[in-house]
């Protein structure tokens, strides 16, 4: 009787061993593609689905074995799989891909940084040169945004300019949402109106050096405190949805973003500034100047004025070296 439990225990033991080596060997095997491949699983996608679109660009040896193990893993574990998009070489195996499922590693990254004042269809331009994601989703995303529309009318000077870590052809929602998020997070310590984040993103435009804002600020302030209207040519710009120089028409056309036209801050920020700009716009310079004009030099700087015929006179300095610029 001793004998045959014994023999018996023995037997299951091997079992075990055996199955566990037939598990190694099949999670082991290589998938079957040459190179390298890149599969997209999509948000709420079941296990089942998600095996079934690996193998379809990967050629897995037993898909039907892969999903088993996926099921059990999840629902051992606890775990969901990653969503987004995926590469896999040929170098892969089963094992490979059951582990870049549940933990995304699998998915390439990429470092992407969005500069100070650019507006949100710029943004939405880079997001889909270096990540892959869809300019129009962007644009889509950002225009639909309800929760902060029905804050501050708007997206546009709240997605925070930084470097990003972003995985290739995130969804359009998981970049805006970071960026708003980055901004909170940079931000939000500051306590800014909507007002202050619509003449920082003036003062983004205007200005070429950060040294330079907190005197541009000062002469927007003044201007609304002495009831002039800003004349800020970035604002028609941006109204007219085109950066170019502006025309006669152009500063005369109305729009709610021409300050030519229009008394005080256009309805919206006219694109995402830095926190040097909004720093700026809450702490303005003190000082009486009114108006300032490009130097038109190398320093990229302004020259200001407090009356309008100093102005005048900037202006003439300015046309003048632009002169003297094309002679050399």
């Amino acid at each position: 009787m001793n004998k045959l439990l014994y023999r018996l225990a023995m037997l299951f033991v091997a079992t075990i061993v055996l199955s566990g080596g037939f598990v190694l060997y099949l999670l082991s095997l290589r998938i079957g593609i040459s190179g390298s491949t890149t599969v997209l699983i999509p948000r709420n996608t079941t296990i089942v689905a998600a095996v079934d679109s690996i193998n379809a660009r990967c050629k897995l040896p037993t898909p039907w074995f892969v999903a088993l193990c996926a099921r059990g893993t999840g629902r051992l574990s606890d775990m969901k799989i990653k969503s987004g998009w995926y590469e896999f070489s040929a170098d892969d195996t089963q094992l490979d891909i059951l582990k870049a499922l549940f933990t995304g590693k699998r998915r390439p990254t990429i470092t992407v940084t969005i500069p100070e004042g650019l507006t949100f269809r710029e943004i939405a331009g880079i997001v889909n040169k270096n990540v892959g994601t869809d300019s129009a989703d962007f644009v889509r995303w950002c225009e639909s945004r309800s929760v902060r529309n029905s804050t501050y009318g708007s997206v546009e000077g709240y997605l925070m300019p930084d470097t990003y870590e972003f995985y290739f052809k995130e969804e359009a929602s998981v970049i805006g949402s970071k960026l708003l998020d980055n901004w909170e997070a940079k931000m939000g310590s500051l306590s800014a109106s909507n007002s202050d984040v619509i003449l920082a993103s003036i003062v983004q435009a205007e200005a070429a050096t950060e040294k330079e804002m907190p005197r541009i600020a000062g002469v927007y302030h003044n201007r609304m405190k002495a009831g002039m209207k800003l004349e800020a040519d970035p604002t028609v710009q941006y109204g007219i949805g085109q950066k170019r120089r502006l025309s006669y028409h152009d500063l005369t056309h109305s729009n709610p973003w021409n300050t030519y036209r229009i008394d005080g801050l256009p309805p919206t920020p006219i694109n995402n500034p830095g926190y040097a700009a909004l720093k700026a716009a809450m702490n303005p310079e003190k000082h009486a100047y009114l108006f300032f004009v490009s130097r038109g030099d190398s320093t990229r700087e302004h020259r200001f004025a407090r009356t309008a015929g100093e102005h005048a006179r900037n202006v003439m300095l300015y046309r003048k070296q632009k002169r003297l610029s094309k002679r050399e």
